[in-house]
């Protein structure tokens, strides 16, 4: 922890006297004017810095800005997706999950937007493309779980704070998907999810999940009675949630269903470390039965950690799968 004080203030003062020196020299470069290597691809350049910063454990404030400027020139769907390939390459466990933490630090540039791509494109097109399944064994597919649920985590615990600034980040956003065509909300066309809610445990709701599975499922209709699911962040991550909730019913084991075991293992660790906001509200109740079916989730603790046991419902499925054990 010294060492990295060290570091930063030593950069830090580094920083101050050249700033200094431009308004006493003009002719003197402002710091971070030509951070990007002049002919040098921009995705070597997000690679190579990355790595440096994977070697010293930490990011300075020099790469912290140089990764920003590649945020922006490259868009979010390109800077996500390519630190998430530099994490599917390492095979060591121990970096794996080094990489876990240095790449939360860096995704907090735009923590909002990096999760909405996370979750609601890279995460599903791994998990419902048999020719990616490979890349998800562990311990990058753990590790790329653990990234997954942090990042929810973090960003739906601070959604409410982040819309509530009057400042916001001015730049151009990408569309990061159609949300409204996944779950219309007009009062014509019910949504998919709202369908899912109506239903009960003894009468289950077909719905064509993103890889064009059935799944049955069951919720009550107040599980997200406090939820505004026109938000797109509660749209992903409920999208999620079916997703998994079919993968689990699609009884074909593989690295992807391992990731499914690794995710809801993060959420209930995260859960009992007392983090703020819980995406398991967003889980389909009837998933439960299937989770403990796994053998690490077979557990009463577990059971009691991802289902809601305010709600009626979700004591009696409670009940169930602990006897069930």
């Amino acid at each position: 922890m010294s060492s990295i004080l060290e570091h930063m203030c030593a950069d830090v003062f580094q920083q101050t006297g050249q700033c200094l020196r431009s308004v006493v020299e003009p002719q003197e470069p402002m710091p971070y004017r030509a951070l990007l290597p002049l002919r040098q691809p921009i995705r070597q350049a997000l690679n190579s810095n990355f790595r440096m910063a994977l070697d010293k454990g930490w990011v300075d404030s020099s790469t912290l800005h140089l990764l920003e400027n590649l945020l922006h020139i490259g868009g979010v769907f390109w800077f996500t997706n390519n630190l998430v390939k530099e994490l599917l390459k390492e095979t060591r466990r121990e970096w794996a999950f080094r990489v876990v933490e240095l790449l939360y630090s860096i995704f907090c540039l735009d923590l909002q937007q990096i999760t909405l791509t996370l979750i609601g494109h890279i995460v599903p097109n791994l998990l419902t493309d048999p020719a990616h399944w490979h890349s998800l064994a562990d311990p990058p597919g753990q590790a790329l779980a653990k990234l997954s649920v942090w990042c929810a985590l973090g960003s739906f615990s601070s959604h409410h704070k982040i819309h509530a600034l009057a400042r916001q980040r001015k730049r151009q956003r990408e569309d990061i998907e159609d949300y409204s065509s996944l779950f219309p909300l007009d009062d014509t066309q019910p949504s998919k999810l709202m369908r899912l809610l109506s239903s009960n445990e003894d009468e289950p709701a077909v719905l064509s999940s993103p890889g064009d599975r059935t799944m049955s499922s069951s919720l009550s209709a107040s599980q997200l009675h406090t939820v505004n699911m026109r938000d797109p962040l509660n749209r992903v991550l409920a999208n999620l949630f079916l997703l998994i909730s079919s993968i689990l019913t699609s009884k074909t084991a593989g690295p992807h269903t391992q990731f499914v075991q690794s995710f809801i293992e993060e959420c209930v660790e995260c859960s009992e470390q007392g983090s703020r906001g819980s995406i398991l509200q967003f889980m389909p109740f009837t998933m439960v039965s299937e989770l403990v079916k796994l053998h690490a989730l077979a557990k009463p603790k577990v059971v009691l950690s991802i289902t809601d046991l305010t709600l009626p419902l979700g004591r009696r499925v409670a009940a169930k799968a602990i006897a069930a054990l």
